[in-house]
């Protein structure tokens, strides 16, 4: 029975927009980690600005339903979510928010997590609207809960590209061996960037990276590319007391640096066909994990 509703619900997303494909596919970047504490949505809503530097339109999907709080970084208070829209009582337009220009918002709330057994009825609507995002946006970030569990392994593997952020702390690469593992097993393997936060230095970073890179090839024969390093600065403390974005407040920090390197980096990478296949893309995907 789930994989007959499964294989509907993928129909549904799969003949939306038919006839009228956007030429434009934004990518959708799944960021998570294997723990918290790690960083994981202040560097969301960094790294969305960054990309918004580089003349690109990004929104921020929180998906975190158990403790959203992007809003907070981000200073605003959003009164509705993705659970309206998935219950039909809003527009997606009604729920978006424009934080900073070129930038923007919309609270996940339990919607992400409704997604798995949202009516077919409701599908094709959530799916149209779904559609005026691929039109309006170049990059979707969906900042997942930590660690692992159902409804995170399908946005990962849903995702164009995944962001796995960690530490040099023992327990955070556990965890995120943990995260690495468990995709690892899925029928398409996500392709998954790791980036080490909170470095005191680039050796320190290099020597991390390389350290759970081996052990992945080794045990796993997964092949995670290093997308960067972040080094620490205890005034991200400050940045979030304040609610100002780290690189907004501290724009000529060696951090916020780094954060606008990657971003410009992933800018100037051309997307993979065979990967970068949009919301329609993401939908078929997250649906095709459902059996």
């Amino acid at each position: 029975m789930m994989g007959d509703q499964a294989q509907r619900l993928r129909e549904i997303a799969s003949q939306q927009q038919t006839g009228q494909e956007s030429k434009k596919k934004c990518q959708v970047y799944c960021i998570t980690s294997g723990k918290g504490g790690v960083g994981k949505t202040s560097f969301s809503v960094n790294f969305a600005i960054a990309l918004s530097r580089c003349g690109k339109k990004v929104m921020i999907i929180d998906a975190d339903f158990g403790l959203s709080n992007v809003n907070i970084l981000l200073g605003t208070n959003s009164k509705y979510n993705m659970s309206h829209v998935l219950n039909g009582e809003k527009k997606m337009n009604e729920v978006m928010e424009e934080c900073f220009p070129n930038v923007w918002h919309i609270s996940g709330g339990a919607g992400m997590s409704d997604l798995v057994k949202i009516e077919e009825a409701k599908l094709a609507s959530v799916m149209r609207q779904m559609a005026y995002l691929e039109d309006l946006m170049d990059y979707i970030l969906i900042d997942t809960g930590a660690g692992i569990n159902d409804v995170v392994l399908r946005m990962i593997s849903a995702s164009d590209h995944t962001i796995l952020l960690m530490t040099a702390e023992p327990t955070s690469l556990i965890d995120s061996y943990v995260v690495l593992k468990t995709a690892s097993v899925l029928q398409e393997r996500p392709d998954i960037h790791a980036i080490v936060n909170k470095a005191a230095s680039e050796e320190e970073a290099q020597k991390t990276f390389e350290s759970f890179s081996k052990v992945a090839s080794k045990h796993l024969h997964y092949n995670v590319n290093m997308m960067g390093y972040l080094p620490r600065d205890n005034r991200v403390t400050n940045s979030i007391s304040s609610l100002v974005p780290f690189v907004m407040q501290y724009p000529a920090s060696t951090l916020s640096s780094r954060i606008q390197m990657i971003a410009n980096d992933v800018t100037k990478t051309k997307a993979e066909p065979d990967r970068a296949k949009g919301i329609k893309g993401f939908f078929n995907r997250f649906f095709a994990s459902a059996e």
